[in-house]
């Protein structure tokens, strides 16, 4: 048993020996030749067993082992393009670019252009803030809220009239609603309405009815209405039918005298409004 197991041992080393790694090691003429490892690059390949290495430069990266005689160059993150500037970038590892607060990458493996971040207005609120490799998304105030700057964090509610306050201008989503001291002007200009729509009505009844023939009161009955003693009340709220009384002469009479008597011995009376004349007896003379 034991003379049996000291050649599989020499057999397995024998492979081990002959087997690269290929991982950090390459084969050349039939050798396992060993590779410089990250950070580095290879000068010359002259040497198998002990090969002559170089640190990558500032600026340059080698990820793994390698048998390159060149090094990777890291991306240029340029400022102006709103990239944020590199310090010691790494010689082992891609060192990606990052853009500067307010933009991102349109791209995560490979960020080569920055895209300003969405400015959310006023009346909108920041749903979800942007990141380096997303953008900012807004949501719009909801109702009874409002915003008033830009990428505001939250929406804030409108302001409650206390009381003995009445609003004066309505809120929005950019405004808080205003109140001031005082009666609700709404509520005067409303009661202002109705008063003179009830009033308008009042006088077209009025004039209705006064086109019709009813309320036709004549001037006497006005005038006693609001000037008059209660006794010509009454008198004014007479039948308006009622006929009229004739005329009754109350003039003095007048005596007979010769002056206004006929020949035959009536009495004559002057007519008023007329001048008086005299009789004279008449000659039949000639001259």
């Amino acid at each position: 048993m034991r003379t049996a197991f000291i050649p599989w041992v020499l057999v397995t080393l024998v492979h081990l020996v002959s087997c690269c790694e290929m991982e950090t090691h390459y084969k050349k003429d039939e050798k396992c030749c060993k590779m410089c490892g990250p950070g580095k690059r290879m000068l010359v390949d002259d040497n198998c067993e002990d090969p002559r290495c170089q640190d990558c430069q500032d600026g340059e990266y080698q990820s793994g082992f390698t048998i390159k005689t060149t090094c990777e160059r890291q991306p240029s993150c340029d400022p102006n393009l709103h990239f944020l500037p590199q310090n010691k970038p790494s010689k082992t590892e891609l060192s990606k670019c990052q853009c500067e607060i307010g933009y991102y990458c349109t791209q995560s493996d490979d960020c080569d252009t920055c895209i300003k971040h969405t400015v959310c207005k006023p009346g909108q609120r920041v749903f979800k803030k942007g990141a380096s490799f997303s953008d900012t998304v807004c949501k719009p105030c909801e109702n009874g809220t409002f915003s008033t700057s830009d990428s505001s964090d939250t929406c804030m509610k409108w302001s409650e009239c206390e009381s003995g306050y009445y609003q004066k201008t309505p809120g929005n989503s950019t405004s808080d609603r205003t109140c001031v001291a005082g009666t609700n002007i709404y509520i005067i200009l409303l009661g202002v309405g109705v008063f003179l729509i009830i009033v308008a009505i009042v006088v077209f009844v009025f004039i209705k009815k006064r086109k019709s023939g009813c309320y036709k009161f004549p001037k006497k009955t006005i005038e006693v209405l609001t000037h008059g003693e209660p006794e010509d009340v009454e008198k004014a709220y007479q039948p308006l039918n009622q006929q009229p009384q004739e005329d009754i002469d109350h003039s003095v009479p007048v005596s007979p005298t010769l002056s206004n008597l006929t020949d035959n011995g009536n009495f004559v009376a002057q007519e008023d409004g007329k001048p008086t004349i005299t009789p004279t007896t008449e000659s039949n003379s000639f001259l």
